[in-house]
């Protein structure tokens, strides 16, 4: 069913910039990912206090841009693939549609990236966003895996870093985190409680300052993966039905 947001709401959003309608609740997150995987884009529609949220097919419309840094005003159209379709999303009252975007190879650094969505013959514009990676590559590629449930590419960086670096954690839990995706309970339960062993033994791990060390998962984050891989373990079981 085709639902659509009166006109007079939808104008509380919009103000004018460079001769287009800019929506400030158009709102884009970009995980730069890393070469050769994807960049991942996140581009959500929100609207508040609404009882009935806006028509999916909104987002179909949706084009992505690049803009370098050494030419501002030129924007440069982003080949892409969708996944999966534009979901609905609730949070209290906060409505909304929300859809993910695959770009590949990975974004260059230093790109700004905008979306643009046609909304009723108007142009709404979302923030533009800055391509900046953290200082170790495999965690950006690591979290584009993780959101688009990527197990493969998930567990050959937890088997490369188990391999460079066997006495810290992120490589034992990246592994697990593959293998949960692929049903394997047990053994992504080993691989999350080698990671929180690791942690434990090292009480943590910290420089010269007494700062812990960047590059560990704090115990708190592992104890979440262990509760979620038991309950789906738990819901898999012959006795939960």
């Amino acid at each position: 069913m085709i639902r659509f947001v009166p006109v007079t709401l939808l104008l509380c959003f919009l103000s004018t910039f460079s001769g287009q309608v800019v929506a400030e609740k158009l709102h884009l997150i970009v995980y730069p990912g890393q070469e050769p995987g994807p960049s991942l884009l996140i581009l959500s529609l929100n609207i508040r206090n609404m009882e009935r949220v806006t028509d999916v097919e909104w987002l179909n419309s949706a084009e992505l841009f690049k803009i370098s840094d050494d030419n501002s005003s030129q924007q440069r159209p982003l080949v892409f693939s969708t996944p999966q379709p534009p979901w609905e999303f609730d949070f209290e009252n906060i409505k909304g549609l929300r859809q993910n975007f695959v770009i590949e190879p990975a974004l260059p650094d230093n790109v700004e990236v905008v979306a643009q969505i046609t909304l009723e013959g108007r142009v709404l514009l979302s923030n533009r966003v800055k391509v900046v990676r953290s200082k170790d590559d495999f965690r950006d590629a690591a979290r584009v895996a993780i959101l688009l449930k990527d197990s493969q590419t998930l567990a050959a960086i937890g088997e490369r870093l188990i391999n460079q670096q066997p006495d810290q954690t992120h490589g034992y839990r990246y592994r697990g985190l593959a293998l949960e995706m692929l049903g394997r309970y047990p053994e992504a339960t080993e691989e999350i409680e080698k990671a929180r062993t690791i942690f434990y033994e090292k009480n943590p791990p910290s420089d010269a300052d007494g700062r812990m060390i960047p590059n560990w998962e704090p115990p708190e984050i592992l104890d979440r993966a262990l509760r979620r891989i038991h309950m789906a373990q738990q819901a898999q079981s012959p006795e939960a039905d």
